[in-house]
């Protein structure tokens, strides 16, 4: 660690990182485009010049090497005039159509044209040059040109993390633009973070695409259930006066599990996890009342995709009654394994194959009662097929569900992933159907409470 002085105040960073993302930890911004921390520099925006005392000229703060005592001014008037010619530049052949953009919100040139600019355009719309928009780049991305301020991110993303090349840089000065790569479309199974790297509109979502304004979405830290891995998401939702709660996307979260990204399939399965308006009370009621006397006659079998407190609240349940308690993790797809790549997708499509092996309930089902009690929470009960039962109850959070329960993104729990590492989802909003550890609660006839030291074993 060395220090470094920033606008007269002293601040101590690594002297082997890079400036926007050192005083990044600092909460100091360095206003920039092309610079990704999963993408290294590029160099090719300027946007993050900077005063550097003892140099002749601005340099860039993505590039220049930090230095014990070195001294930067980015508050400036040299920085700030440095930043609004840049900003002029890219406004050029930019269209000011903010309020029907895409991107309103979460779009960096925006925000620093507010932060550092507000100055009238030196171009007349009339003379702006033109370029293609809403193009179909294939894999849910649409690309409008005009709105490229030519970061390169998305050509770099495609070099470095998928290593699919699909796209690349055409044309020569201000008629320069993104361009797919030998006219094929983007076919890879990460495209949607295309969108996520661009800072500007150029990039959109076609499953997103005028779905809802940004500033109405509340975010939500959790788990991505999709498979094993457990990648760190944001669950963006929103409750419109008089509606019921929705989820509008998922996000990547940056966390040591993932880095800054996720698969296009986890990204998606979003649909598969909304509200579901059923009142299934008096179900529940009479199975709680025929366990009363019956419960010898039922087993129930648990899937990997419960949290570890579900999981733990059903042991407890099963405890009571003296029922057989199973479990059944069996979900792999070995087509879902990445060979090149970010190699984020594992064969197992359950998040917590590793809770359920902790918790000791990996027993095959090896025997045949009167009824089966199936917990599951995913978009379909195909695997309960493989069981062949008098009477299946399936509880879960789909529509095929005899009782539907919420699913794993509208409450709270933990889960182990593929490398053993607790992770914890939060709910984005309360939901309409009854959580599963409600549902064991009224089946027992008493509140569920849940040992927190089962997690202190695994963390």
């Amino acid at each position: 660690m060395v220090e470094i002085i920033v606008d007269g105040e002293k601040f101590s960073v690594n002297e082997k990182g890079n400036l926007i993302t050192e005083l990044k930890k600092h909460n100091i911004e360095i206003p920039h485009f092309c610079y990704h921390e999963a993408l290294g520099v590029s160099g090719n925006c300027r946007m993050c010049l900077i005063e550097v005392v003892g140099q002749k000229r601005p340099q860039i703060a993505c590039d220049t090497p930090i230095k014990e005592g070195m001294e930067i001014k980015i508050n400036s008037d040299l920085t700030r005039a440095v930043q609004r010619g840049i900003l002029e530049l890219e406004f050029i052949n930019h269209p000011l159509d903010c309020p029907v953009c895409d991107q309103a919100g979460e779009c960096d040139l925006q925000e620093y044209y507010m932060k550092f600019d507000k100055q009238d355009s030196q171009v007349s719309l009339a003379d702006k040059v033109r370029k293609y928009k809403r193009e179909d780049f294939g894999s849910g991305v649409i690309h409008d040109a005009e709105r490229c301020v030519l970061c390169r991110r998305c050509v770099r993303f495609t070099q470095l993390c998928t290593n699919s090349y699909e796209l690349a840089v055409g044309g020569r000065g201000e008629h320069s633009h993104i361009m797919l790569m030998n006219g094929k479309k983007i076919d890879n199974p990460y495209a949607g973070n295309i969108v996520d790297v661009c800072p500007v509109g150029a990039m959109t979502s076609a499953d997103f695409r005028f779905k809802k304004r940004v500033w109405h979405l509340q975010k939500t830290p959790a788990i991505c259930q999709g498979c094993e891995r457990g990648c760190a998401i944001w669950v963006d939702s929103n409750k419109a006066k008089y509606q019921d709660s929705i989820i509008y996307r998922f996000r990547p979260r940056e966390n040591s599990v993932n880095g800054y990204f996720i698969c296009d399939y986890g990204r998606y399965s979003y649909k598969d996890e909304q509200i579901i308006k059923r009142d299934d009370s008096a179900k529940i009621s009479a199975l709680a009342l025929d366990l009363r006397s019956n419960a010898s006659k039922y087993d129930i079998l648990v899937s990997s995709s419960l949290s570890i407190e579900e999981m733990s609240a059903l042991k407890t349940l099963a405890s009571k009654f003296n029922m057989g308690l199973y479990g059944f993790s069996d979900f792999k797809d070995e087509s879902f394994q990445d060979e090149i790549g970010l190699k984020l997708r594992v064969p197992n499509k359950t998040a917590n194959r590793m809770g359920l092996i902790k918790l000791g309930l990996d027993k095959n089902l090896d025997k045949k009662s009167s009824n089966l009690i199936i917990f599951h929470l995913g978009k379909d009960f195909e695997f309960a097929s493989k069981f062949e039962f008098d009477n299946v109850i399936k509880i879960g959070s789909n529509q095929d569900a005899d009782i539907v329960c919420a699913s794993s993104y509208h409450r709270d729990g933990h889960t182990l992933n593929i490398d053993e590492k607790l992770r914890f989802s939060k709910g984005a909003f309360e939901p309409i159907s009854p959580k599963i550890c409600d549902i064991v609660s009224e089946l027992m006839g008493q509140r569920v409470e849940f040992d927190i030291n089962i997690l202190k074993a695994f963390a």
